[in-house]
């Protein structure tokens, strides 16, 4: 008799840890929901590499996102070439650009990622005028957030990029979001 009572005190224990972690989850849910708007940032960076090539530094945060799954592509204009990427086909085409797809990982509440991108002038010596980099924000069903901030710019192989140090965006939480 004694050990039937040790073995379901453990089932108890168990079913009161499990209910008792689901409902700290669904405090954090609703905390998320109800006191915190969501955001999106973006930071770009471009350092020169060579005499021909630079260094694009792509930095995205998604801010206190409720949703699992959330992806981020970056389109660069075509008078530009990605040297050290594959465009990335699983998105929609932008006439004009090139797609390339960002490696979001979770972290806590945020959804981060970081990549680099090493570009150069498609046509040497061409003149590029300020061309937006789009910077598209999505999940599983829509499409949450459109950056078109930062511009790129060329004039005899010397790149240049125009913008803030951080392009910021807000909305409020909802569901399904």
């Amino acid at each position: 008799m004694k050990k039937y009572f040790k073995v379901l005190g453990w089932i108890f224990l168990g079913i009161f840890l499990q209910f008792k972690f689901s409902v700290l989850y669904g405090i954090v849910f609703l905390e998320n929901l109800n006191f915190h708007e969501r955001a999106y940032y973006v930071k770009i960076k471009l350092v020169p590499v060579s005499q021909d090539a630079h260094l694009l530094n792509v930095k995205t945060v998604v801010h206190h996102s409720l949703g699992p799954d959330y992806f981020a592509n970056v389109y660069v204009p075509k008078s530009f070439k990605v040297i050290n990427k594959e465009t990335y086909e699983g998105t929609e085409k932008i006439k004009g650009y090139s797609a390339y797809k960002m490696n979001m990982k979770r972290k806590y509440r945020d959804v981060l990622s970081s990549e680099d991108f090493v570009i150069t002038a498609t046509v040497p010596g061409d003149k590029v005028n300020n061309a937006p980099i789009l910077i598209h924000f999505e999940n599983m069903n829509q499409r949450l957030h459109t950056d078109k901030t930062y511009t790129l710019s060329s004039m005899e192989n010397k790149i240049q990029l125009l913008g803030p140090e951080r392009a910021e965006a807000t909305y409020p939480q909802q569901l399904g979001m």
